[in-house]
């Protein structure tokens, strides 16, 4: 299973929306770059149910970012910053635009 490292960035916004134990698997995969066999073994779980809590909880963060779109706000607004000294004139436009969304 490759990693896609998104989801470390979502459950950053969205983990305290997970349960205790999905929050504590995605962090060692994703944050810490454990295997699953790594962490069924801290975990003392099988490698199957790390992989089940996984895909949960990727189904789950895209859920709440379909809903809720709170990453793709922030992420647009720190390009804006970035973007700021470029293009100081359409800068609060686009920042209240994304804001209103």
């Amino acid at each position: 299973m490759e990693k896609d490292f998104i989801y470390a960035e979502l459950c950053e916004v969205y983990g305290n929306l997970l349960t205790e134990k999905q929050r504590d698997i995605t962090t060692l995969y994703y944050s810490n770059d454990l295997s699953l066999g790594e962490i069924s073994e801290i975990k003392n779980i099988s490698r199957q149910s790390v992989l089940d809590t996984l895909e949960k909880v990727r189904a789950t963060l895209d859920k709440y970012e379909a809903e809720l779109k709170v990453y793709n706000k922030k992420t647009r607004i720190l390009s804006l910053i970035q973007n700021y000294r470029q293009d100081n004139t359409e800068f609060f436009d686009k920042l209240i635009n994304i804001l209103e969304e």
